[in-house]
């Protein structure tokens, strides 16, 4: 069987999607012939318009590269995005027109090249148009890797920038009317390939039942299947004691976006909050994201102690578990983020640290089955204080077992490959 990857993140790029597809791609490459559409590495790079150039008119010359699982991958032309949900919006629009001219022009006709199936991931929204405006040119089936609790997400749009400051005046604008107007016709063309599907592949069980309940309709039960976001950690720590002696101090690390959907505000506002009782909580925030610079001002006139580090990558964070009493997994109060489970919960079950999980639904009930920490619900900083507090004066709650290593491991090596061939080989058959 041939698959072909359409997909706006790829390596060598580092963030969660493509961490996620370097796996899989591992994965199918094992049993299936692999080729992919990508744009070139971009995502969270800060390109200059000379440098972006140079590489659009390389990329002009010989396209065709390989990857780590040996996958062919075709690059795309795009436009470097930002922080800003325009630019995102731009970059993710461009890149997709680019994907379209991509398949356009690759001969896939040949019956060696001909993909037996097509494969989009989603995030980017606009990857889910491409992948049917795919199965349309190259007459082939499809299946939707959703990400994330997508199109729901887009409900909470008037919520986007809470935790990012004050809007600039160009996204004043645009959310009066534009916004709404591009959400509702992005959750209608989303939900139609969804629906249109010959399967959806997705990083949770809720969202599972969810999809599940919502297309299997009139007679058609749409095919489903979870693979968590269990891809291996880069890192090869694994915390060996827990620190008896705080003084009344604790350490809290969060390493991942700092964006949007974490409203990061309420971790700030109960370490002020946890103060007022004698506990001096020491954040440290390893990442990047739109809210950064909010957070760090709000840190800076709360006179809270927090520490502020650029973005690393995961075989670069042993110091920083290394100085955690406690990790910090945090969602905001959005509905659609009950069916999301950061893949940091993974890792940090992986490497045998305590979780402050300010966090609802599913992340909330795997963190508290594997005893891997504690959980608080989103968007209640005294709660969220009063957990630090206890941790801090009972320092042998820090302790966590291996059940949840054991569980990731699991999920990683046996769960998730299994549920991954017999997903295709039921829905396609074997070829």
């Amino acid at each position: 069987m041939k698959i072909l990857v359409i997909s706006q993140y790829w390596y060598p790029e580092n963030g969660v999607p493509q961490r996620r597809w370097t796996w899989l791609s591992d994965l199918l490459r094992s049993k299936y012939a692999l080729e992919v559409i990508a744009p070139p590495p971009h995502y969270r790079r800060n390109l200059k318009l000379l440098d972006w150039a140079k590489q659009i008119v390389g990329r002009g010359r010989g396209d065709l590269e390989f990857g780590p699982s040996g996958e062919r991958i075709h690059r795309t032309f795009f436009i470097p995005g930002g922080n800003s949900l325009t630019q995102k919006a731009l970059n993710q629009l461009t890149v997709a027109m680019g994907m379209m001219l991509k398949l356009t022009v690759l001969s896939f006709s040949h019956p060696s090249r001909k993909p037996d199936v097509i494969i989009g991931t989603v995030p980017a929204l606009p990857t889910a148009v491409v992948t049917y405006f795919a199965s349309k040119v190259l007459r082939a089936p499809y299946i939707i890797d959703l990400r994330d609790a997508w199109p729901d997400l887009l409900s909470q749009s008037d919520q986007w920038n809470n935790s990012v400051g004050s809007r600039s005046f160009r996204e004043f604008l645009l959310s009066h009317g534009p916004l709404q107007g591009a959400s509702w016709l992005t959750d209608r063309s989303v939900n139609w390939v969804l629906a249109h599907s010959s399967g959806v592949m997705v990083t949770s069980s809720h969202l599972e039942e969810n999809l599940r309940s919502r297309f299997s309709k009139n007679g058609r039960e749409l095919p489903l299947v979870t693979i968590r976001n269990v891809f291996p950690s880069r890192t090869d720590f694994v915390r060996q004691y827990v620190n008896e002696d705080l003084k009344g101090t604790l350490n809290v690390l969060y390493a991942g976006t700092i964006g949007r959907a974490q409203n990061l505000a309420n971790a700030v506002e109960a370490a002020k909050i946890a103060a007022t009782s004698g506990v001096d909580v020491h954040l440290r925030f390893v990442g990047a994201g739109a809210a950064k610079e909010a957070l760090r001002e709000m840190a800076e006139a709360l006179g809270v102690h927090a520490e502020f580090y650029f973005r690393r990558p995961a075989d670069a964070l042993d110091e920083h578990y290394e100085w955690a009493d406690t990790a910090l997994v945090h969602l905001t109060d959005w509905e659609p983020l009950e069916r999301a489970v950061p893949s940091k919960t993974y890792e940090l079950m992986s490497s045998g640290l305590h979780i402050s999980g300010v966090v609802a639904g599913e992340a909330a009930e795997i963190i508290e089955y594997c005893n891997a920490g504690e959980v608080v619900p989103p968007e209640r900083p005294r709660e969220l204080a009063a957990l630090w507090v206890r941790l801090a004066n009972n320092p042998s709650e820090l302790r966590v077992g291996n059940l949840g290593r054991e569980w990731v491991a699991k999920e990683r090596t046996e769960i998730a490959p299994e549920k991954l061939y017999a997903f295709i080989r039921n829905v396609f058959g074997d070829k």
